[in-house]
């Protein structure tokens, strides 16, 4: 979709006077078109979230995903057809879906993402390697729940934080790092709930230009 002159005209002003910050023409076409394609996404993706949702209430077990490549809700790995599944919670890959389904992983891990650690974020926030991690847990030091791979072997290795109360995230206590979230947060919602209503009212416009 092409942002119309007076769209862009706006998109300049409201700069202006917020952020105070001079577009060019050029610089207002790019970032408006980006910010269309942005929104853009954001639709197709809420529509194809609709589709799933209705199938589901046909399959409520759940369904292979078809075309799409999606990341697993509980280890991050890109998946798609008879490799993934989708259900209630969300995509997976096929090991952690059976991790959910046994009750080896708790199945609200799926929707809190800040309720537990991957090997990889022990190591980025308290340089606990791989390694080391596997020995901690062999000396029953951190407690871990084993997702398998078809051969039986550790496949990923998923550490609730409720379960391991001793690992302390450095960021989550910081009160300097709490308010700067706070505001980042506020900003950004602010920001899209802005673009958002604007994309809204040049759809409108568009429509109206149409009949």
């Amino acid at each position: 979709m092409e942002p119309s002159k007076e769209y862009l005209e706006g998109f300049k002003k409201m700069f202006k006077e917020k952020y105070n910050h001079e577009y060019t023409d050029e610089e207002a076409y790019g970032a408006a078109q980006s910010l269309l394609g942005f929104v853009g996404t954001l639709i197709e993706i809420a529509e194809d979230e609709a589709i799933k949702k209705r199938r589901l209430k046909k399959e409520p077990k759940g369904f292979h995903i078809e075309k799409q490549t999606y990341n697993c809700r509980v280890c991050g790995r890109a998946v798609t057809g008879d490799e993934s599944w989708y259900d209630k919670w969300g995509a997976k890959c096929l090991l952690c879906q059976k991790a959910i389904e046994d009750g080896t992983v708790p199945s609200f891990v799926c929707d809190a993402k800040d309720s537990y650690y991957l090997n990889w974020s022990l190591e980025n926030k308290f340089g606990i390697k791989h390694q080391t991690a596997r020995k901690l847990v062999r000396q029953g030091i951190l407690k871990a729940r084993i997702v398998l791979n078809a051969d039986g072997k550790p496949y990923e290795y998923i550490f609730l934080k409720k379960e391991n109360p001793h690992l302390i995230d450095p960021d989550r206590y910081s009160p300097a790092r709490k308010s700067y979230n706070k505001h980042r947060n506020k900003l950004n919602k602010i920001y899209i709930k802005e673009k958002l209503e604007e994309f809204r009212k040049e759809l409108k416009g568009n429509k109206k230009k149409k009949h």
